[in-house]
């Protein structure tokens, strides 16, 4: 049995089920951490250029749908990706940030992730 990296899409990004957000990149990414594999056994596993990993996870590169469900899949997990009506609530939230600017929206991400950082640290 396969473990389970829940996501959906919203706009060009993929957030966690959980409320994280993340690009297809930091979702290959936190699938091959979670299963051990170096960035050069994942490119191999996948069947995918070695140097395209790293692209992928630092947000250079973009990987096609099928790229990124053979990364996921690789590393023991599974990518599923649904259409869903979306709430009204999330719709709410998304218009939100949206009216917000660039550097707002890049301050608190920036937040987010030195939060993330900080709680990895402790586990």
């Amino acid at each position: 049995m396969r473990d389970r990296i829940e996501a959906f899409v919203l706009s060009d990004r993929v957030s966690l089920v959980g409320g994280m957000t993340s690009t297809l990149g930091t979702l290959i990414r936190e699938a091959r951490e979670r299963a051990g594999l170096s960035e050069v056994d994942l490119a191999r596993a996948a069947r995918t250029s070695p140097g395209a990993i790293p692209k992928y996870e630092a947000g250079e590169a973009v990987p096609r749908l099928e790229t990124a469900r053979r990364c996921i899949e690789a590393c023991g997990f599974e990518l599923r990706i649904e259409l869903v009506h979306a709430s009204p609530q999330r719709r709410s939230a998304a218009d939100a940030a949206l009216a917000r600017s660039v550097e707002d929206r890049l301050r608190t991400n920036d937040a987010f992730t030195k939060l993330a950082a900080q709680l990895r640290s402790r586990s």
